[in-house]
């Protein structure tokens, strides 16, 4: 009995590389598509606002704007290191890289993350020096026009990356996208600021630069504490408990006995433990695990990977039967 437990339990945990691999990898494909796309968008919009606005800040010297374009500048070069990291996503698994190459994702979130600091602290730095600097703000009137360029840039390309981040379900671009939406907020900061220039207080342009540092290191903190989350291989609740939602309308299941949840970049990997009555031949226990796999594969992400070990269950005792580990002499 106890071998042929052992079999089953071999049987179902090989299980999952069958039936629905290409269907799903083919979805992941066109996500990583469509994500691309998003990104290019994102890369051209923010690029020629980040361009049009470096422009005008010369001619203007206004720090408020200082900031925004820097922030504008990061999201670039943060949607560009997003962008590789989903090119690299394509890549195979090999022997070396079992799992593929999702955690490259949530790397470039890391990088990302770095970027938005760096600009923050660059930004209070300039902006606390401005308040004892005498100089004359020029051409406020194109201060004015820049946060303007930039609010509508960035919400433009905001609402489309987010738009695209939630149909393909990527996190990753989704934070990209409210990160693009918060660069359009500190815009609006420095349209405010202009138009305090304007009304005769010359020192509210360092005010509010000073405000958009303290936003820029808010924006950092959150998307760093997402991404460390990550990182640190966190399972995220909600999907917990559509897992088991589904599990309970698999027939000839008994219950899940362990359940453990870890994200990959857009991908999640769950590995359980289910219990099945011990009367179960190999083809009962192979059918009701792939239709267990299956109906998770449906609440999940393009591309994720379910792990599924069978332990033959007593419904008699209440309790799963484990085998007791071998003992080296």
């Amino acid at each position: 009995m106890h071998r042929q437990e052992r079999l089953s339990n071999r049987r179902v945990e090989s299980s999952h590389a069958h039936g629905h691999g290409h269907s799903h990898s083919t979805s992941f494909d066109f996500s990583t598509r469509d994500g691309i796309r998003a990104l290019k968008v994102g890369v051209a919009g923010l690029g020629f606002t980040t361009a049009l606005q470096a422009g005008l800040l010369l001619l203007s010297g206004s720090v408020a704007l200082l900031g925004d374009t820097l922030h504008n500048g990061v999201d670039v070069l943060g949607t560009g290191v997003v962008w590789i990291a989903f090119l690299i996503t394509r890549r195979e698994k090999n022997d070396r890289f079992g799992y593929g190459f999702h955690r490259i994702e949530d790397l470039a979130g890391l990088v990302v993350v770095l970027l938005i600091a760096g600009s923050a602290a660059l930004v209070l730095f300039e902006s606390f020096r401005a308040f004892g600097d005498e100089r004359e703000l020029q051409r406020t009137w194109l201060v004015l026009l820049a946060g303007l360029v930039g609010f509508v840039g960035n919400e433009a390309v905001a609402q489309y990356k987010t738009r695209t981040g939630k149909r393909i379900g990527s996190t990753a671009l989704v934070a990209d996208g409210q990160h693009s939406r918060a660069d359009g907020l500190t815009s609006l900061g420095v349209v405010a600021a202009a138009l305090g220039i304007m009304a005769g207080e010359p020192r509210i342009d360092a005010a509010f630069g000073l405000l958009i540092g303290l936003l820029i290191a808010w924006a950092a903190c959150q998307t760093g504490r997402d991404v460390v989350l990550r990182l640190l291989d966190y399972g995220d609740p909600e999907i917990r408990h559509q897992l088991e939602h589904a599990a309970e309308g698999v027939e000839g299941l008994d219950h899940v006995n362990d359940l453990r949840v870890r994200h990959a970049g857009r991908t999640v990997h769950v590995v359980a433990h289910v219990c099945m009555p011990s009367t179960y031949d190999l083809v009962r226990a192979h059918d009701v695990a792939e239709a267990l796999r299956s109906a998770w594969l449906h609440v999940l992400p393009p591309g994720s990977v379910v792990d599924i070990h069978a332990d033959p269950y007593d419904a008699a005792q209440r309790s799963p039967h484990v085998l007791e580990p071998a003992h080296p002499h």
